[in-house]
């Protein structure tokens, strides 16, 4: 659980664009009667370790759609990925650790986040895992992390490697100074042939600090996997 007494100011951002290669438009899919991004925003807001929930966008219709439900947009220029977008959004912003929030995982335990600002202690970066489930061994849309005996990141990868590996979860922890500097690092070979922007961080000799908490459903990438949720989210209604 997250210690209130070591307090530090916290800051969630999530990264949102239109375009997505799978799924266009998904961050303002609303078959819920909710914007998608929106759960991702309940979520940060429930953890106990943030003390504001930004999101960190290019698109007018998305910040229109946050600023609806009374979420703060912090407006940005283009960006490759959410990494750099949230680097230009707080850059002058006045925190202690930045969470970058994935805004399509509307089913994330608020906990996850807690359990990984804890986790960061003295580390400049630090990531969330939990048990991978026997379906994912073997599917290299799932990222695996190794994890040595201190309980910080030894390797990520997208096949199954030999002896134990944990699901990585999406969800990154800063200080905010790092944050910049991983930002103007030059991607690396294996970031770039695995497809995994955090080895940018593990090949230049940063460690990352990782939590392990239980088991997570999994985000949301196509139309199908939101069709799924919308109807788990019917179920409840």
């Amino acid at each position: 659980m997250y210690d209130a007494t070591m307090r530090k100011r916290v800051i969630a951002v999530i990264p949102a664009r239109l375009g997505s290669t799978r799924f266009p438009e998904k961050m303002i899919a609303d078959e819920t009667g909710k914007p998608l991004v929106q759960y991702a925003w309940e979520v940060a807001n429930d953890a106990t370790s943030i003390d504001a929930v930004l999101v960190a966008t290019d698109s007018t219709e998305i910040a229109k759609r946050v600023e609806a439900f009374g979420g703060k947009v912090l407006m940005t220029g283009e960006h490759p990925n959410g990494t750099s977008r949230i680097a230009e959004a707080i850059e002058n912003y006045d925190c202690d650790l930045v969470v970058n929030m994935q805004g399509d995982e509307p089913d994330l335990d608020p906990a996850v986040i807690d359990a990984a600002v804890e986790a960061i202690g003295e580390y400049s970066m630090g990531t969330a895992c939990c048990d991978l489930l026997e379906n994912e061994t073997d599917n290299e849309n799932v990222v695996k992390v190794i994890i040595g005996d201190d309980g910080t990141a030894i390797d990520f990868v997208r096949t199954m490697p030999k002896g134990n590996a944990f699901r990585h979860l999406g969800l990154y922890v800063y200080t905010p100074s790092f944050l910049q500097q991983f930002i103007s690092m030059t991607a690396t070979e294996n970031e770039i042939s695995r497809r995994l922007e955090q080895m940018r961080a593990i090949d230049n000799g940063y460690t990352i600090a990782i939590a392990k908490v239980d088991s997570q459903p999994s985000g949301i990438d196509t139309p199908e996997q939101y069709a799924e949720f919308v109807s788990r989210v019917n179920l409840t209604l």
